[in-house]
Parts: C-alpha cells; sequence; structure tokens
C-alpha cells in the first residue's frame, strides 16, 4: 500500500512539473482605440461619440485629449480610400470633427492638410477651474453653484473666447453669474 501511495505522489509531481512547461506565442500587435464608440458622417462634417469611461479627461481639456487621440492624418487618409471606393469625385477644402460625450462636445475644423484651424467647445455642468471656484466662493459666499455652461472658441489649438455661465441658487434666491476666466480679478461677473 505504501509503495502505491508513494507511486501516486510521484505521478503527481510529474504531471504537475509537466503542466508548468513555458509555452512560447507568437508576437502579435493589438491595437486600441479608448475613446470612440461611435463614428458618424455627412460629407465634410463627422463626428465621434466619446466613451462615458474617459468622459472627465476629455472635458478637463478636450482639445489636448483630441491631439492625443485622434490622428488626422490617418482620418483624411481613410476619408480618401472611402472617397475612391465610392466614385466620389469632390475635393474638401476642410474637414469638420465633432467629439461629443455626456457633457457637451468639442467641435474641430482642419483644413485639407490636416492643420487645426478653428475650435468651438461648449459643456454643460463640468468641474469649473479651481480659480473659478475661488472666485465664486469669495464673491458669493452662501450661495451654491446649481448648474453650469462653459463656451469656448479659437483658432488652431489657442482658445481666444471662454466662459462660464453658472447659476447660483441660496434659499429662494437665483442668479445667473458670467466668467470670462481672462478677465479675472478685474470684472468678471456679470449678471443676467
Amino acid at each position: 500500500m505504501k509503495n502505491v501511495i508513494f507511486y501516486s505522489l510521484l505521478l503527481l509531481c510529474v504531471f504537475s512539473v509537466k503542466a508548468q512547461e513555458v509555452t512560447q506565442l507568437e508576437a502579435t500587435t493589438i491595437t486600441f482605440e479608448p475613446f470612440v464608440t461611435d463614428v458618424i458622417s455627412y460629407l465634410d462634417n463627422n463626428a465621434f461619440i466619446v466613451k462615458e469611461n474617459v468622459a472627465g479627461e476629455f472635458t478637463k481639456n478636450p482639445i489636448k485629449f483630441m491631439k492625443e487621440n485622434f490622428d488626422v492624418q490617418n482620418f483624411i487618409s481613410y476619408l480618401d480610400q472611402k472617397k475612391s471606393t465610392d466614385l466620389q469625385k469632390s475635393n474638401y477644402e476642410s474637414y469638420r470633427v465633432t467629439f461629443s460625450s455626456s457633457k457637451g462636445h468639442l467641435e474641430a475644423k482642419f483644413s485639407k492638410d490636416g492643420e487645426l484651424t478653428e475650435t468651438a467647445q461648449n459643456f454643460k455642468n463640468i468641474l469649473v477651474p479651481l480659480n473659478v471656484r475661488r472666485e465664486l466662493y469669495t464673491s458669493y459666499k452662501g450661495w451654491n453653484m446649481v448648474k453650469n455652461t462653459y463656451t469656448a472658441s479659437g483658432d488652431g489649438d489657442q482658445i481666444d473666447k471662454e466662459m462660464y455661465r453658472i447659476k447660483l441658487k441660496n434659499g429662494n434666491k437665483s442668479q445667473i453669474v458670467k466668467i470670462v476666466p481672462d478677465r479675472m480679478g478685474s470684472d468678471i461677473v456679470l449678471r443676467d
């Protein structure tokens, strides 16, 4: 009986050692496109819907997010290939691409060479920057922000105009405050 148990243990050890052999796999290429769930295309207007699990990063700095996750040259070459298969002969002078999330959107216009020429942003109920929060806190003690909108536009990747429109409540009173970050510290508050 001892021999049977001994040989059983020995056989078990041999199988467990055999099961731990390393298997070499062939190399493979994996691509990952984290921010797009759906693409909608209308002539020179193209829309990409941003996934919710990265939407916080998108609303924090939409232009930076677009630059890091969108390759306009590949996109233009894809459209050119699609155009040749669809027998479409029109050459676009520019491409308008919209990136959308549940909080809002970034619309970017690219030249036919892929250069970013214009941007426009519109977001609702986002986390406002720290300097805007501090200004609201010091100027409106006792008031609570109930909702906000952020709009911005500019040439290239530079923002020329931006504004926060913030609705504040204090008990039964409410007011809307407009803050232009470039004018912070002077006449930043405009009331509706």
